[in-house]
C-alpha cells in the first residue's frame, strides 16, 4: 500500500468546509483484501487498539471526541482496506489531540481516495504514515509498538499545533462562530475579520499592555507597586553579589528566599534557605537564569503556605489552581535518583508542556535543596520518608470555587495595577478560601501571558471556561468578529461582477475591499498585488483593518485542487455555465448552514444548488415568468423592474438586464441588506 498523491485543501473543498488532506491511495496487495476473513490481522490491530485509542488529557473535555465512521467492531464484521484505513487515520488523529470532524473514502479503479479534516497539515501527514504502517504491520505480521507509536504522534502535534492555551481560546472562538487564523507557525492567532479582528498570542491579547507586560517582567518593581496599593506581598531586596544577598538575608530574617530578578517559569528558585551558606550556594542558581547578567536576584520572605495559580481576565478571577511538590517517598532500598527516575517512568509525566506533570530532575537546585536536609541524589531514604525535589512543582488541582471573594478582590487589584488585561498571579497562601492578610499569605509574583492549560485539563476538579472568559473580554455577547464575504464563481465577466457588488455594498455603507486577479481595490486606496492563488488573496482581504464586507473571484481550477481559500462564506454567486462539480460542492460547502446562494436560471446547476442548500437559501436570478425554478428568485420584469419570483417587488427602480447588475442586485439583497435601500445602491452601477 503506498500513497501515489497528497492533496491538502486550504479551506472548503468538495469534500468540507474545513481544511483537508486527501491521499490518493494505491491499495497493492490489499485490493480486495477484509478484515472479516483474516483474523490474524484483526486479533493483532484488537491487541493494539487499547494505545490506538488513547486520548490526551485534554480531551477528555474536548466536545468534538467521537472519531468520524464506523469503530472496529463494525469493521472486524466487513472492513475493507479503506475502511480499516479510515478508522486508523481518524484513531491516531484523536490519540494525537487532533479529532478530525470528518474522513471519507471514494472507490477508484485501482485503488481509493482517502480524506480527512485536518487540523495541522503536518500532524496529518505523521497520522496517515502511521496508519498505513499499522495497517500493513497487522496485515504481515510485522511487530509495531502502538504505544511508541501513538507517543510520536503527540510529539509531532504538541511541535507543531498551537499550544494549549492558544488552542483554547481558539476553540473557545469557534464555537461562539468567531472565525479564526494562524498567522504564523507561532502562536500569533488573528480572531475575527477585516475590521473585528483582535489578535492574541498566547494568553496575551492586543489589549494587553506593553508597559504591564514589563512591569511584570521587574519583580522587584511590581512587588514596590503592589505594596502601594495594599496588596500583601513579601518583603525583600535587590542583591548584585553574594554578600549583598547575604546582608539582605539577615535584614529580612531567616528562612528567605532567593530567585531571579527577571527570569520566569519558576526557573532558579530556592526556597526555605536558612543560613549565609545556602543564599551564597543559590546566588549562583539564580543568577544564572536571568536574562541579563547585570539583573541581580532577589532575596525575600519566605511565605509559609501552598502554591496557588489565579487567573485574572477582565475584572475577575476566572479560574484558580493548587499547585504540589515534586517529592518521591523512600521504600528503604532505592536511592533518590532511582526513586526520580521510578517516578519520571509515569505516563502522567514528560517533556511537553500538554504532559500534565513534568519531568522530575535533580538539577542544581534540587542537589542545592536535598544538601540542605543532609541528602544527596545517592542517599536511601527511609520506607514512608517523603523527599521533596522541588518545592514549586507542578498545579494540578482546580479551587476555582474555594477562593476567597477578598483574595480575589486582592488578584484583580493586582492585575490592574500592574496594566494587564490577562493574568496569572502567583499566591502562597496555607487555605486559599480565607483572606490573606490573615494567614500571612502572599502574591508572590504577576505575569503577563500565563499558561492556562492547567485550568482547561486539570489533573484534579472541574475544568473551567478560560477559554471563553477570554474571548468573551475581547468580544461582547452576539459578536461574531465576521465580515460580510461574497464569493463569485470565475467566467469572464466574474471581476465586473465583483466589482458591481463591491459597488453595491459600498453604496450601502458598507467599507468593501474586492480580491480579483491576485489584487485587492479599495475605495479610497490604490489597488494592491497580495500574491498568488485565491487563498493568498482572501487572507489578505480577511486581514485588512479598515474593511467590514469583502468580494472575491473563486477560481474553479484552484478550488477544486487546492481548496476554496476560505471555510465559509456569506453568499455565493455561481456562474451560468457548467461548473465543474469540485467546485461546486466547495462553494456549497462554504455557504454552510446559513449562507445564500445566487443563481442564474439557465445554469444547469440551479437545480442541484436549490437540492443541495434547499429553496429558501437559493435566490435564482434570469428572465422571469414561469422558466424561473420554484422558490426565491431575482428577475428584470419587461418594465425594468426586479421581483421575487412570488410577486412581491425587490425595489421599484429599473435594473439593467445584464447578469453583472442582476447579480449584484441580488448578492446585496441575499446578504439581508434592507430591499428599500437597494433602489438607490443601483444608481451606483451606472
Amino acid at each position: 500500500m503506498e500513497w501515489r498523491r497528497t492533496t491538502v485543501y486550504d479551506g472548503a473543498s468538495r469534500w468540507h468546509a474545513e481544511p483537508v488532506i486527501e491521499v490518493e491511495v494505491d491499495a497493492g496487495t490489499l485490493a480486495g483484501w477484509s478484515l472479516a476473513t483474516d483474523h490474524a490481522a484483526a486479533g493483532r490491530l484488537d491487541a493494539w487498539r487499547v494505545a490506538l485509542e488513547s486520548r490526551p488529557h485534554e480531551c477528555r473535555f474536548d466536545p468534538r471526541q467521537p472519531v468520524p465512521g464506523p469503530g472496529f467492531d463494525t469493521l472486524r464484521a466487513a472492513g475493507d482496506a479503506p475502511a480499516v484505513l479510515r478508522w486508523l487515520v481518524g484513531t491516531l488523529q484523536a490519540a494525537a489531540g487532533t479529532t478530525p470532524a470528518g474522513t471519507w473514502t471514494e472507490a477508484l479503479p485501482a485503488g481509493f481516495l482517502l480524506a480527512t479534516t485536518t487540523e495541522d497539515p503536518r500532524v496529518t501527514r505523521a497520522c496517515l504514515d502511521t496508519a498505513r504502517e499499522c495497517l500493513v504491520a497487522a496485515v504481515a505480521g510485522h511487530p509495531f509498538d502502538a504505544a511508541a507509536a501513538v507517543r510520536e504522534l503527540v510529539d509531532v502535534a504538541d511541535t507543531h499545533r498551537l499550544g494549549p492555551s492558544t488552542r483554547a481560546i481558539v476553540r473557545a472562538a469557534a464555537a461562539r462562530g468567531i472565525p479564526t487564523h494562524r498567522v504564523t507557525t507561532a502562536s500569533l492567532v488573528q480572531l475575527g475579520e477585516g475590521a473585528r479582528q483582535r489578535r492574541i498570542w498566547t494568553a496575551e491579547t492586543d489589549a494587553t499592555s506593553s508597559i504591564g507586560e514589563s512591569i511584570a517582567q521587574d519583580k522587584e518593581l511590581t512587588k514596590m507597586l503592589l505594596r502601594q496599593v495594599g496588596v500583601p506581598v513579601p518583603l525583600g531586596h535587590v542583591a548584585d553579589s553574594p554578600d549583598d544577598a547575604c546582608r539582605a538575608a539577615e535584614d529580612l530574617g531567616y528562612p528567605v528566599v532567593v530567585k531571579p530578578r527577571d527570569a520566569n517559569h519558576g526557573r532558579g528558585i530556592s526556597f526555605g534557605l536558612s543560613s549565609a551558606e545556602q543564599v551564597r550556594d543559590s546566588f549562583a542558581l539564580a543568577a544564572r537564569e536571568n536574562s541579563s547578567s547585570a539583573a541581580g536576584v532577589i532575596v525575600e520572605q519566605f511565605a509559609p503556605g501552598v502554591a496557588h495559580r489565579l487567573l485574572v481576565v477582565g475584572d475577575r478571577v476566572v479560574a484558580a489552581s493548587r499547585g504540589q511538590h515534586d517529592a518521591v517517598v523512600g521504600n528503604g532500598r532505592q536511592t533518590i535518583a532511582e526513586l526520580v527516575e521510578e517516578a519520571n517512568r509515569d505516563p502522567l509525566r514528560g517533556e511537553n508542556y500538554t504532559d500534565l506533570l513534568g519531568v522530575m530532575r535533580i538539577d542544581e537546585v534540587a542537589r542545592s535543596l536535598l544538601a540542605r536536609g543532609g541528602l544527596g541524589p545517592d542517599s536511601v531514604p527511609e520506607a514512608g520518608q517523603r523527599v521533596i525535589i522541588k518545592v514549586n512543582g507542578d498545579l494540578t488541582t482546580d479551587e476555582t470555587a474555594e477562593v476567597h471573594p477578598e483574595v480575589a478582590a486582592r488578584a484583580v487589584l493586582a492585575a490592574r495595577t500592574v496594566g494587564l488585561d490577562i493574568a496569572g498571579l502567583d499566591v502562597v497562601a496555607e487555605d486559599i478560601g480565607q483572606p490573606l492578610e490573615a494567614q500571612r499569605g502572599m502574591v508572590i509574583e504577576v505575569n503577563a501571558g500565563p499558561g492556562i492549560f492547567m485550568h482547561v485539563a486539570p489533573l484534579h476538579g472541574r475544568p473551567q471556561p478560560v477559554g471563553e472568559a477570554i474571548v468573551d473580554l475581547l468580544y461582547p455577547p452576539g459578536a461574531e468578529g465576521r465580515i460580510l464575504l461574497v464569493a463569485v464563481a470565475e467566467t469572464s465577466d466574474a471581476a465586473a461582477t465583483a466589482a458591481a457588488i463591491g459597488r453595491m455594498l459600498e453604496a450601502l455603507g458598507k467599507r468593501v475591499a474586492v480580491a480579483a486577479g491576485g489584487k485587492l481595490a479599495r475605495a479610497g486606496q490604490p489597488a494592491w498585488r497580495v500574491g498568488p492563488g485565491d487563498g493568498t488573496a482572501i487572507r489578505a482581504l480577511k486581514a485588512h483593518p479598515g474593511i467590514d464586507a469583502g468580494v472575491f473571484v473563486s477560481h474553479g481550477a484552484a478550488a477544486a485542487t487546492v481548496g476554496l481559500g476560505t471555510s465559509r462564506c456569506d453568499v455565493a454567486v455561481f456562474p451560468a455555465v457548467v461548473v465543474p462539480t469540485p467546485h461546486l460542492l466547495a462553494l456549497v460547502h462554504a455557504l454552510g448552514e446559513t449562507g445564500v446562494a445566487v443563481v442564474p436560471a439557465e445554469s444547469p446547476q440551479a437545480a442541484a444548488v436549490v437540492n443541495h442548500l434547499g429553496r429558501a437559501r437559493v435566490v435564482v436570478i434570469g428572465d422571469g415568468g414561469a422558466s424561473l425554478p420554484t422558490g426565491r428568485a431575482v428577475a428584470p420584469s419587461a418594465a425594468g423592474i426586479a421581483w421575487i419570483a412570488d410577486g412581491r417587488p425587490v425595489l421599484e427602480a429599473g435594473v439593467p438586464a445584464k447578469g453583472t447588475a442582476l447579480a449584484a442586485v441580488a448578492a446585496a439583497w441575499a446578504a439581508g441588506l434592507p430591499s428599500d435601500r437597494l433602489a438607490g445602491a443601483v444608481q451606483e452601477l451606472g
